[in-house]
């Protein structure tokens, strides 16, 4: 199962959240299309445990994040 790092590529403020650009962090999918669309709910999740709401920011989107195949 491939592992990608999702990485904020801008500074968002938006309803109370803030997005810093170059936060990461790292998911592991079951397939290897790009998972901010194919997985959007693991990515929403995995920044939420680091304290910010994409969905809430409408920050789940390849203008405001990256994603890098690890391995």
């Amino acid at each position: 199962m491939p592992i990608y790092r999702i990485t904020a590529i801008t500074t968002k403020i938006t309803n109370g959240q803030r997005l810093d650009k170059g936060l990461t962090v790292d998911i592991q999918t079951n397939g290897y299309g790009n998972p901010i669309y194919n997985e959007p709910e693991k990515v929403a999740y995995a920044f939420l445990v680091r304290g910010v709401d994409l969905k809430k920011m409408g920050a789940l989107n390849s203008a405001c994040l990256t994603a890098k195949l690890l391995g």
